[in-house]
């Protein structure tokens, strides 16, 4: 009862502008994730949202991948040994 009271005060406060701003901030930054596995080279494909790449950089990498119970990505730890792609990772901004 009290969460649908602090929504009906937020909805005196904020206009329908307000509101559809705050949505597409919460969509943004709640963009899904796909997996792509390519299975004839064993290429993995992670897309976060709808987003184009404006740059991109290789180099050589120890990769660790964990899969779950139903053989799928739980997750992947990607540790450069490249120096520029050290550099590369650590400029990328996480958003969470």
């Amino acid at each position: 009862m009290r969460a649908q009271e602090n929504k009906d005060r937020f909805r005196e406060l904020l206009t329908d502008e307000d509101v559809e701003k705050i949505e597409e901030s919460h969509r943004e930054a709640h963009t899904a994730t796909t997996i792509e596995v390519d299975e004839e080279f064993g290429n993995i494909l992670i897309k976060v949202g709808n987003k184009a790449p404006k740059t991109s950089r290789e180099g050589m990498a120890l990769v660790t991948i964990g899969v779950d119970e139903n053989g799928e990505v739980a997750y992947i730890s990607i540790e450069p040994e490249d120096e520029d792609l050290v550099k590369f990772i650590r400029n990328i901004r996480e958003r969470r």
